[in-house]
């Protein structure tokens, strides 16, 4: 191969950066958990047109949401959810570069826990989040998970109404 080619192909894997982006944040008290139902499928669709990779999780009117793809998609998505007015509190946890996504071709996953954990008839695992090791490859993402589901990250306490202090180690 040339030289000109060569970088030819590193600028385009440059251009091409996915990143995977982790958030926290309240759901408005003016909205219900139901009420996002609705607007999940325009959701798969606009990440599906971004190219982007998606696990939304919802417990107790909280989410955390992990956003994988390109870098300037990822970006734009992620400037639109600080103006959605779904969300209060918003936190960002973690920005970072990554080779591969954990859920390719998953526009959005959305599991709401607690019905999950009905469904189940006991409290929800990691195991069941990523049952197939969607998240093995990504330990910091593993890591966010599993403490959301353990009660950190979280903006209510367990009745919704009460304000929590978010801390990070």
């Amino acid at each position: 191969m040339t030289p000109a080619i060569i970088t030819t192909r590193a600028l385009q894997r440059q251009e091409t950066a996915m990143i995977r982006l982790i958030y926290s944040s309240a759901l408005n008290p003016a909205y219900s958990p139901q009420s996002l139902l609705g607007l999940l499928a325009g959701y798969r669709a606009r990440n599906q047109r971004l190219g982007i990779n998606s696990l939304l999780l919802l417990m107790n009117k909280d989410f955390l949401q992990m956003l994988e793809g390109e870098e300037a998609a990822v970006d734009e998505l992620y400037d639109f959810i600080q103006r959605d007015k779904h969300h209060l509190q918003l936190t960002l946890l973690s920005r970072e570069t990554v080779s591969y996504p954990s859920f390719p071709g998953q526009p959005l996953v959305f599991i709401d826990t607690e019905e999950l954990a009905r469904k189940l008839g006991h409290p929800v695992h990691l195991s069941n989040i990523a049952p197939h090791g969607e998240l093995d490859h990504a330990e910091r993402a593993k890591r966010f998970v599993q403490e959301f589901i353990n009660g950190k990250w979280h903006h209510h306490l367990a009745n919704g109404l009460n304000p929590q202090v978010v801390h990070r180690r």
